[in-house]
Order: structure tokens, then C-alpha cells, then sequence
């Protein structure tokens, strides 16, 4: 008997023991045995396994099962919490019973996830000093005490579990990241700290659950995050170019410069290098509120650069002036290493900006600017293909196994595994989507790109109906905070269901409200447009308020587009709209008792020259243009 063959057994037995019972699907055993070949020959497999094949029990079970030490990856944690919770207690569960050998899972995320131990031991000698530590005078007080509470008791100290969505400027107070952490040897909270607890455990565990960010960074440093592993799980792997890219590069914020000022003040005092630095913070927000939010060209960049190199003379001069000050004893010495750590990864950043701003390397990198929560500008840099990154730091270095509901046409070439000739399967899905679903598309509303206030008041009345035929029982997905903020305001009072929104509570309690109480509405945007498992009778519609299209403001997506021509809009960003499309309808349906209707907003799904890529990504519903037809089917659904 082949491994394969065993890890086919195993999967039926798991899934039989199951609390519901039941049977392993076909797709599932077939890409059971197709990751279990993988793992055990070696090279690179790409996956499409559509919504209800049960991928992700069948790569865990095979990876498990191989005994080759696992790193997951995903894009969402919503799937990372589905993993940690269901699937590998039972693939656990199973190898204890089964074998003679012990299995183990862990899960890790990026350094400023957890408490810092040093930084709530720092607040608190303040608070009973009677002083305000400078590090939190822009945080909200009632948090920083909600979240000194909170670090009385817990034993993971990741901020997912913390009962309330803190504001940044509280996380950044009583967090770290891992350049400004004081290390092992020095920090005396070495023992108790959360995220060197969570890598030591992982260290020691078969299967490892991080985030494509975390993977991403994990490869550039070489492997110090992770640590060694021999095969590596890439799932939601249409997210991986996107994902990769953004981790791969760095950010500048005025504030970085503002903290590293505040910093330096709890070491040096009132130093005028410290005024200078804090100074600059100011000084490259107004730079960057000024040139706009906007990809970055070197001739345009004249002020930034300035700003840039006076930064980087600065930084020097404030880290000159902390290491010759003496290395101190006790928390002054803390305190010192923290900054040194800090300005030189900031003093790092700056110069690499710099470079790519101004210098041959900007061929090879994209700058642009964007806002963060709608205020603070940020300045990202990021490599334009991470096809040669992912070639000589991941494809040649272990085997790879790619899976998603939806794989991009051009994913294996984008991604550079062309040259490594990766096995590609198609396992499909399960459910009837002819029986159970209906996809609506809203044709007689004018196109958004002709008339853009007459759809969207058009598509709130639409939505409106939708939910009232429906009972409530939707996830609508909005392209854009502002259309989420004009539906809120139109439902909010004329809704008599519970209304959920993105932004108002932390993104797991939503979901579990969401599914608890049946009748009740969900208004989120691309956040929850993958990732989000709510099985039975809570959903039975989705709407997709806009075609999701690459926004102009997606710089890297855009200059990808360029790079593509001719015919980059076709090549590179109708791919990614039509997966996000498909990503979207795959919430609906989760089971194969599950019904539904999935209804776009946007009339070129059925008007336009590309509509036949579009449909031709989502599952094969039963499709109308009639909305009379949509609301008989939801009444039905509601009233059974």
C-alpha cells in the first residue's frame, strides 16, 4: 500500500468520525492523494478546489501524515482560526489514535500581534510614578487600562483575543516590533514573553499556521521567523502575489519618526536632536499630504527626498549621541537598546527609500503614497515581481503545495514557478449550484462608470429589497468604505433586522453574531470577502454592491497592468476582478444543504464585452436578470 493510499484511508476515517458524520468527498480524497504524492516525492502542486471539496482538511491530513515538518499560510485569519479550531484537532486527534507518535500544531504571528511584557511594565512604573509615559500620551487612556487588565490574566497575549478593537495608537503603545524588541538576553521578560512563547512552541510542532505576511518576511531573513521546515502549504494562493509584495517591501510614516523621537527622549532628555527628529515626522506628513495620494516617480519626488535626506542625517546624529552616552544599568539600559534597535532598522528604511526613489533600483521597485484610516499618509515601497524572490528563496529550496477555490489563469507564470513545472489539478466542486443557488445581476441599473450617483441609488434600493425578501440573512460586500457608510446610512432606519457593520466591533465577534442570530445583516468590504465560513440558514444571500476591479489607488496592480500591455487591463487586472468576483459568491454556499442567492449590483456583468471571463469564474449558478424572480426565491427560503 502507497502513502497515498493511507493518507485516502485516514481521510475517510477522519471525516467518519466527524460529529455529523459522513463521507469523504470525491475532490477531497483525489486532492488528498495528489498533496500526499507531493509530499512525498518532493516538488510543487497547484490546486484549484472549489468551495465544499474540503482542501483544507485534506492538505493538513496529508502534510500531518507525511511527517514533514508543515508551515500553513494563509491570507485571512478567519481560515487560520477555522484550522486551529476544527481541522487540526482532528488530524491530531487521529495520528495519536492511529499511530504511535505524537502530533503537534501551533500557530504564529507577526511580533507586534502580542503584548510586550517590558513596554506594560514601563506604563505601569509610570502610572505609579504619577507620570505620563511619553510612548502612550497619544493613546486613549481608558484602553491602555482596559488593556492592562487584560495583560493581568492573559496567557497568549495576542490582541485577537482581547474583547475590544483597540485604536492603533493604544496597540503601538504597549506593543513592539520585532527591530525594536531588546532580544532574548536582554530583556527581562524573556521568559514570559507572548511571541518568543508562541515560536518556541512552534518550533516544536508538525504543522505551523502563520499568515502570507509573516511567510513572506519568514523567507526574506532567512528562515529566522519560522524556522527550518520541509514543505510548505500556500492556501488562498490567488492572494499570494498581492500579499508577498506588500511584505516584502517596507513603509515610512511620519510617525515612525515621532516615535523614535519619543523614544530617544526617555534616554536623552530635552536634546535638540530629539526636537530635530520629531520635527521631521511633521515635516514628511506635510511632504506627503502634498504630493497626494499617488505613485511616487523619481522626478516628482524632489521634496520627499530632501525630507529623506535630512532624516537620514538626523537619525545618525541621534544614534551617535545614545551609544556614546554609555551603556547605563536596568531600564535606562532597556531603553537605550530599544532606540538603537529602532533607528537603525528606520535609519535602514530610510536609506533603502532613498535609493529606490532616486536611484537605477526604482526600475525594480514601485514607491507610491497612500492614507491610512483615512488620515495618515504612509510612503510604501515594494519590489515590482517577486516571481525571481520566490524562485531562488522558496521554489528551490522545498517542496510547495498551492490551493485555492480560485486560481488566477496566469498565477503559476506571475508567481515564477514556470521553470520548477509544477502539477496543476482542478478538483471542482461538490454542490448543485444549478439547484441551490440563483445569481442575480441587477441589469436595468445605469452602469457606475456612466452615472455614478443614479447606481448607487439604484443599488441601496436594490439592496434594500433584496434583504427584505431575504429576512435579513445577507452578507452584502462593498468595494469601498464610503459605498459601506452610504448603505449603513440608508438601512439603519429602515431595516426592523439587526444590522452588523465592519469597523463597529472586532471582526470575529461580527462573525459569530452574524451566525448566531439568524436573521441579521452584515455590511463589510474586501476584509470579509474570503476566508468567511457561515454554513446553514444565517446566509442565504450575498451581494456584491460593485464589479471588483483593481481600484486606481491599487499602484502595484496598476503598474503590473503596464508592464502587461498590450492588453494589461485583460491580462492582469479582469483576472483578479473575476477572482474576486468568484471569491465573493463562494461565501453563499458551504454546505451541500445550503441555498441561495448571489446578486451583483453592477449591470456589465451581463452588458459588457468581458462578461463571459466573469461567469465563466463563478460556479454554474442558475442566473436571472429579473429581480422579481430573486425575491421569490429568497421569500421561498425565508418562509420555509
Amino acid at each position: 500500500m502507497g502513502f497515498a493510499d493511507e493518507v485516502e484511508i485516514a481521510l475517510d476515517e477522519v471525516v467518519a468520525a466527524m460529529p455529523d458524520g459522513g463521507e469523504a468527498r470525491t475532490g477531497q480524497r483525489s486532492m488528498a492523494r495528489a498533496v500526499a504524492d507531493t509530499a512525498a516525492r518532493g516538488g510543487h502542486l497547484v490546486v484549484q478546489a472549489g468551495t465544499g471539496t474540503g482542501k483544507t482538511l485534506a492538505y493538513l491530513l496529508a502534510a500531518a501524515m507525511s511527517g514533514r515538518k508543515t508551515i500553513v499560510a494563509t491570507y485571512t485569519k478567519a481560515l487560520q482560526d477555522q484550522m486551529v479550531e476544527f481541522d487540526l484537532p482532528m488530524v491530531a486527534r487521529h495520528i495519536r489514535s492511529s499511530t504511535d507518535r505524537d502530533f503537534s500544531f501551533a500557530v504564529v504571528k507577526g511580533w507586534g500581534n502580542y503584548l510586550c511584557l517590558e513596554r506594560i511594565d514601563e506604563i505601569r512604573s509610570s502610572k505609579r510614578q504619577g507620570q505620563l509615559d511619553g510612548m502612550v500620551e497619544h493613546a486613549s487612556g481608558d484602553e491602555v487600562d482596559r488593556v492592562l487588565a487584560w495583560a493581568e490574566d492573559t496567557s497568549t497575549g495576542d490582541r485577537a483575543d482581547l474583547d475590544f478593537d483597540p485604536a492603533p495608537s493604544t496597540w503601538s503603545a504597549v506593543s513592539t516590533s520585532s527591530q525594536e524588541c531588546l532580544g532574548a538576553s536582554d530583556c527581562p521578560f524573556a521568559e514570559s514573553c507572548f511571541p518568543l512563547k508562541a515560536r518556541r512552541h512552534a518550533a516544536g510542532a508538525d504543522v505551523t499556521v502563520a499568515n502570507h505576511a509573516l511567510y513572506a518576511i519568514d523567507l526574506a531573513i532567512g528562515g529566522f521567523a519560522l524556522g527550518e521546515h520541509d514543505l510548505v502549504v500556500l492556501d488562498e494562493a490567488h492572494q499570494v502575489e498581492e500579499s508577498f509584495t506588500e511584505a516584502f517591501g517596507f513603509r515610512l510614516t511620519g510617525g515612525r519618526l515621532r516615535w523614535l523621537a519619543n523614544l530617544a527622549l526617555r534616554v536623552l532628555g530635552r536634546d535638540d536632536r530629539v526636537e530635530k527628529v520629531r520635527e521631521l515626522g511633521d515635516r514628511l506628513v506635510a511632504d506627503m499630504r502634498s504630493h497626494g495620494c499617488a505613485r511616487v516617480h523619481t522626478g516628482e519626488a524632489a521634496a520627499l527626498n530632501e525630507t529623506l535626506e535630512l532624516a537620514e542625517t538626523r537619525i545618525e546624529a541621534l544614534l551617535n549621541a545614545a551609544t556614546g552616552a554609555g551603556d547605563g544599568e536596568g531600564e535606562l539600559a532597556r531603553r537605550r537598546k530599544r532606540l538603537v534597535n529602532s533607528g537603525r532598522s528606520l535609519l535602514e528604511d530610510v536609506q533603502t527609500a532613498r535609493l529606490h526613489l532616486s536611484g537605477p533600483s526604482s526600475l525594480d521597485h514601485l514607491a507610491w503614497i497612500e492614507m491610512e484610516d483615512m488620515r495618515q499618509p504612509i510612503l510604501k515601497v515594494a519590489p515590482v515581481a517577486i516571481g525571481p524572490l520566490l524562485e531562488e528563496n522558496l521554489w528551490a529550496r522545498r517542496p510547495a503545495i498551492l490551493a485555492s477555490a480560485t486560481i488566477p489563469m496566469n498565477l503559476v507564470d506571475r508567481l515564477g514557478l514556470t521553470g520548477f513545472d509544477p502539477g496543476t489539478e482542478d478538483f471542482g466542486s461538490p454542490f448543485d449550484y444549478e439547484q441551490q443557488t440563483l445569481l442575480y445581476c441587477a441589469s436595468d441599473l445605469p452602469s457606475p462608470n456612466s452615472d455614478r450617483d443614479a447606481w448607487m441609488a439604484g443599488a441601496l434600493d436594490e439592496l434594500e429589497a433584496l434583504i427584505v425578501a431575504a429576512g435579513g440573512r445577507t452578507l452584502a460586500l462593498f468595494t469601498s468604505h464610503e459605498a459601506l457608510g452610504l448603505a449603513r446610512g440608508h438601512l439603519v432606519d429602515r431595516l426592523d433586522v439587526p444590522l452588523l457593520v465592519q469597523g463597529e466591533r472586532p471582526p470575529k465577534a461580527l462573525l459569530e453574531e452574524f451566525t448566531a442570530k439568524e436573521e441579521s445583516c452584515l455590511l463589510a468590504t474586501r476584509k470579509f470577502w474570503q476566508g468567511i465560513d457561515v454554513p446553514g440558514p444565517s446566509l442565504t444571500l450575498v451581494v456584491v454592491n460593485r464589479l471588483p476591479f483593481p481600484s486606481p489607488n491599487e499602484y502595484l496592480v496598476k503598474k503590473w497592468s503596464e508592464l502587461a500591455d498590450p492588453m494589461g487591463w485583460w491580462k492582469v487586472e479582469l483576472p483578479i476582478g473575476a477572482t474576486r468576483l468568484a471569491q465573493a459568491a463562494g461565501r453563499l454556499v458551504r454546505k451541500a444543504t445550503d441555498q441561495g442567492v448571489v446578486a451583483v449590483l453592477d449591470p456589465r456583468l451581463a452588458e459588457s464585452s468581458y462578461k463571459r471571463e466573469l461567469l465563466d469564474a463563478l460556479p454554474p449558478m442558475a442566473k436571472t436578470t429579473n429581480r422579481e424572480e430573486a425575491e421569490r426565491f429568497l421569500r421561498h427560503l425565508r418562509d420555509r
